[in-house]
């Protein structure tokens, strides 16, 4: 019993780490969603450092005041910031990172720079994108779903030799009366 349930729980936990890896994957490929580590203080405390961020492909006639984008600067810099001010006949956003001073707003940031919105945050989760982001990590977590897969595999085959090749004929009468 207790090998079934060991069974059961190696091939969900792998199979579940696949179909997540796989998840992100697509995501970013297909919907252009991307997933980016906050790296300074700009946003603090909404976004803190080391948040990771979820931007989604946004039209940039969709983004509003309040929203928080990112965006390319002309430095080829990606920022998050918040839209304080919007342009629509010079096609810019105006920005600004909330930690800062209110009159440090960003120089306007052109339309065809702006990434997307940002949907959603989770602090702190963005160390692990940046590690995720190593060919080291990427190697590793391949090679875990791969040795849960095997170890799943194992326990499967010793767990059959635990069991009786055919329950029913222990239950059968004996024909040697």
């Amino acid at each position: 019993m207790l090998m079934k349930v060991i069974k059961n729980i190696l091939f969900w936990v792998a199979t579940i780490s696949l179909v997540i890896a796989i998840a992100l994957v697509a995501l970013t490929r297909l919907g252009g969603v991307e997933f980016r580590a906050v790296a300074t203080g700009s946003m603090t405390p909404e976004i803190p450092v080391g948040s990771l961020v979820v931007v989604v492909p946004t039209a940039a006639e969709n983004i509003q005041i309040g929203d928080d984008i990112t965006f390319v600067t002309k430095g080829d810099i990606v920022v998050t910031h918040r839209v304080v001010a919007i342009d629509r006949e010079k096609n810019e956003f105006t920005t600004w990172g909330i930690a800062n001073a209110r009159s440090a707003v960003d120089a306007p940031s052109r339309y065809e720079n702006i990434i997307g919105v940002v949907k959603l945050h989770i602090p702190g989760a963005g160390m692990l994108l940046v590690w995720l982001s190593t060919l080291q990590a990427k190697i590793l977590v391949a090679t875990g779903i791969v040795a849960l897969y095997l170890l799943y595999c194992i326990v499967r085959i010793v767990g059959r030799k635990d069991e009786p090749i055919n329950a029913n004929e222990n239950n059968k009468p004996s024909s040697d009366a």
